[in-house]
Order: structure tokens, then C-alpha cells, then sequence
């Protein structure tokens, strides 16, 4: 009798236990479910935009506006934003030095000595509270190699859960163009001689090298584009309705390499391409067959 009792006690006990356990591994499922559900949700609410643009000078300079915007309802503890360069081919890692132009007044985590030290330079901003609504920063970006390049913003946190580290990504495109002081004249004074012909929307030239409404893009017109003691001349050659044909010309003894002229032009195609969806939605539209 005495033993059937202790047996059922032990059998009580252990379904006591399974269901103790199952209740635990339920919760901590629910936990990790929760949390992960926090998490893609913080990063989904955290919305990264670039804002590019070169001096009106020929140098390897140029500005980035940086936008943070935490569309959520949560403020966001122990930010970290940065900055780095990579190549578009191999993602190799590009050299630059880099300075804040502004910042936003933030209450900050303080750094020890040690931290200072082994301080990131492409760190722009640490220990710092993402609080909802937008935060602004802009940098100068001084580059020495000649060629295109992406750049990545990245801001990283820790969980509020776990504390394990989270990040969000921004990755943007920093183009010779941005590099190249624009200019543009009434009347150019240039020999042309053997030269390629290629068009853009006289709509974008007109933005993109900031020509005077009152003045009309005739042909005898040029646009210059200088980079790296380098001048390309596009003289305007004809106009037929929105499109304007320009010849490349180089100007002074030394010519840029052929490859950056080729990309200059491939990326001034691309903005042209972009101003006309973005202003002529019509106009980019296909023609039918």
C-alpha cells in the first residue's frame, strides 16, 4: 500500500515537472519570439537618407548630409554612427579623411581614456539615444583616389532584450562627378576638333551647372566640368527640343585618362536619366514601337 502511494506521488511530481518545463520552454519561446519581434521592428523604424554634393571648387572634397529618422515610438539607447568607403568592384576598403561640418546637440554617453584611444576614425558619433524623430549630421569627405566609390552609413545598438549588437545600413553612391567644379558659358572660344557627340535633357544641364533662366542653351554654349587639373569641355552643338548635343572636348596638355572620362559621362547619362523621371515622368516613359 505504502508503495503505491510513493509511486504515485513520484509519478505526480514528475508530470509536475514535465509540465513545469514545457510551461518554461513555452515562455522562453515566447520571450525569443517577442524579442525578436521588437527587434526587426526597431529596425525597421529606423530609416537612413544621404544628401551628396561637391564644392564649386577642383578638389577631392566633397559633403554629405546625413539623416537619421526613427519613425518608431521608442527611443533607442547606446547608438553608434558611421561612416565608411568601399569600392563598387572588390568592396575593398577606400581611404579618406573625414571632419564634421554639424551635429545634433545629444546627451552622450561618456568615453573613458581607453575608448578614445581605440576610437574608430570612421566613428562619427557614440553612445548616444536615437529618440523618435529625425537627428541631422553633415561631414566633409576628402577622397584622394580618382575613381567612384560606395559609401555606407551604418548605425548600430543593442538589443533591448537580448543586448545583442543590431544594425541598419545606408549604403550610397559617391561619384567623380561630385568632384568636378561645374561651370557653364554663354560663348566658348574653343577649337573642336575630332570629338564624340552625346546628348542630355536641357533640363538637367540647366540644374545640374546652375544656368540663369534668362539665358537660353544655344549652340556656341559650353559646359565645363574640371577635376583633377583636368577640364572637359561639352560644347553645345545642337538643340532638338528637350535634348541637347554636346561635343567632348579636352581642354589643356594634359588629358584625364580615358576611363574617367568615360565614367564622368556615364554618370552625368545617369543623373540626366534620373532628373527626367523625377521632373518628366511622361518623357521617360518608352516610346512605342
Amino acid at each position: 500500500m505504502e508503495g503505491n502511494t510513493m509511486e504515485q506521488i513520484g509519478g505526480t511530481l514528475s508530470a509536475t515537472y514535465k509540465a513545469m518545463a514545457s510551461n518554461v520552454q513555452r515562455s522562453m519561446q515566447m520571450a525569443a519570439s517577442m524579442n525578436a519581434m521588437m527587434e526587426q521592428y526597431l529596425c525597421r523604424s529606423v530609416d537612413i537618407n544621404t544628401f551628396v554634393q561637391g564644392f564649386q571648387s577642383d578638389g577631392s572634397e566633397i559633403s554629405v548630409q546625413i539623416t537619421l529618422n526613427n519613425q518608431s515610438h521608442l527611443p533607442i539607447p547606446g547608438c553608434t554612427l558611421s561612416l565608411s568607403l568601399a569600392s563598387p568592384e572588390d568592396q575593398k576598403s577606400i581611404p579618406f579623411e573625414m571632419e564634421c561640418e554639424s551635429r545634433p546637440s545629444l546627451n552622450l554617453i561618456p568615453e573613458n581614456k581607453v575608448e578614445l584611444k581605440k576610437r574608430d576614425p570612421n566613428v562619427l558619433q557614440k553612445g548616444f539615444t536615437l529618440a523618435p524623430g529625425k537627428l541631422q549630421w553633415t561631414v566633409t569627405l576628402e577622397v584622394k583616389q580618382m575613381r567612384p566609390c560606395n559609401g555606407k552609413i551604418e548605425i548600430s545598438f543593442p538589443s533591448i532584450g537580448t543586448r545583442r549588437m543590431l544594425s541598419v545600413q545606408h549604403i550610397f553612391g559617391v561619384y567623380l562627378i561630385h568632384r568636378c567644379q561645374r561651370t557653364w558659358v554663354k560663348q566658348h572660344q574653343e577649337k573642336i576638333g575630332l570629338s564624340v557627340a552625346v546628348s542630355f535633357d536641357g533640363g538637367f544641364l540647366r540644374s545640374f551647372f546652375k544656368v540663369p533662366h534668362e539665358d537660353g542653351i544655344v549652340p556656341g554654349s559650353a559646359f565645363k566640368l574640371s577635376v583633377a587639373g583636368h577640364t572637359i569641355l561639352l560644347a553645345v552643338k545642337s538643340v532638338n527640343g528637350p535634348d541637347v548635343w554636346v561635343l567632348v572636348h579636352m581642354l589643356g596638355a594634359r588629358f584625364p585618362k580615358e576611363e574617367i572620362v568615360e565614367e564622368i559621362l556615364l554618370e552625368m547619362d545617369m543623373y540626366s536619366r534620373g532628373f527626367i523621371k523625377l521632373y518628366n515622368p511622361i518623357g521617360a516613359m518608352p516610346k512605342e514601337q
